[in-house]
């Protein structure tokens, strides 16, 4: 599954509109950590220039939500970031990062690339290998 989190008042309203008008079956539940979060979730399995599609809504609709929340005074200067985390048993977890490294970040990786990137440490972590690593060098890392 793929997991969208949103901490806006419209809690993703119009990114959830935009699945379903693409014809995907959306489940919207609150987080169970943290109360003023809304997870929106769709099936992993779609076609790549969908997902595509689907990171540049996400993008759209969360800073044109966080413009809106500045614009009304509803929010201070204060901007949380993260990645989703998925954990070999199942479970996921959030884990927050400084919004200015979250967008230095994505400048130079797509969120799939990123999503890879931080499967990898979680599977590092999960799976700790304490072979030197030019003994690895055949194992592919993409």
């Amino acid at each position: 599954m793929y997991e969208f989190t949103f901490l806006t008042p419209d809690r993703g309203a119009g990114f959830v509109r935009r699945l379903e008008q693409a014809g995907l079956d959306v489940q919207v539940s609150d987080d169970p950590i943290a109360e003023e979060a809304t997870i929106i979730a769709i099936s992993d399995e779609i076609e790549d220039e969908l997902a595509d599609r689907i990171e540049g809504w996400y993008e759209e609709e969360t800073q044109a939500a966080e413009a809106e929340l500045f614009r009304s005074g509803a929010v201070d200067a204060d901007v949380s970031a993260g990645v989703w985390v998925q954990l070999e048993d199942g479970q996921s977890t959030f884990a927050e990062l400084d919004p200015g490294v979250m967008s230095r970040i994505l400048s130079v990786l797509s969120a799939d690339e990123l999503g890879r990137f931080v499967a990898h440490i979680a599977d590092a972590v999960e799976h700790p290998d304490d072979t030197a690593i030019c003994r690895r060098a055949g194992e592919s890392r993409s």
